[in-house]
């Protein structure tokens, strides 16, 4: 089993499947936006393995290949620090320019509203990556490639006071 992680039961799923490890951890790289994790174990031996990571979130196996695999998703190092600073009464620990520096966010309750919603959103993508109900995330679009030139004539490149008339007349020398 995994055990107890430092940022408290609220910051960890559990969850069983039949898949191999490396099946999901593909699933999660290449259809939720994960980055492949290298099997360490962050949090010392028997307590997972990480194979997928985003966001602060990790999804570790217990063991690679058994029968039915356990899997949880639980805040990463870094983030298991903020949190439990947190919940331990430590959050003063953190000034507001480290906070911002570490997590991007101006105060606790918003990184705490953050973490919630990618723990959620990192929980959901293991739930589908398991069920075969993953999707492949749309392709961003790039706003210099969407977006048309405009239509000069079939005249590219060019400024769009190129065709207009010169104030030099005809027949002026150019030594003026």
């Amino acid at each position: 089993m995994f055990g107890l992680y430092p940022a408290g039961p609220d910051w960890v799923q559990h969850f069983n499947a039949t898949s191999p490890a490396r099946e999901i951890q593909q699933l999660l790289v290449k259809h939720a936006g994960f980055t492949a994790g290298l099997f360490h174990q962050p949090y010392g031996p028997a307590r997972g393995a990480v194979i997928a990571v985003r966001h602060g979130f990790v999804v570790m196996v217990h063991e690679d290949d058994p029968a039915e695999l356990e899997l949880v998703v639980a805040p990463d190092v870094e983030m298991t620090n903020l949190l439990w600073s947190h919940s331990h009464g430590y959050a003063s620990q953190w000034s507001p320019r480290e906070l911002k520096a570490l997590t991007a966010c101006d105060s606790w309750e918003q990184l705490l509203k953050l973490a919630g919603t990618r723990f959620r959103a990192a929980c959901t993508a293991l739930e589908r990556a398991i069920d075969g109900t993953i999707v492949p995330a749309p392709d961003p679009v790039d706003p210099v490639i969407a977006a048309p030139f405009p239509d000069d004539d079939d005249v590219p490149w060019l400024p769009s006071d190129y065709l207009h008339d010169s104030p030099v007349g005809e027949g002026m020398p150019c030594d003026r």
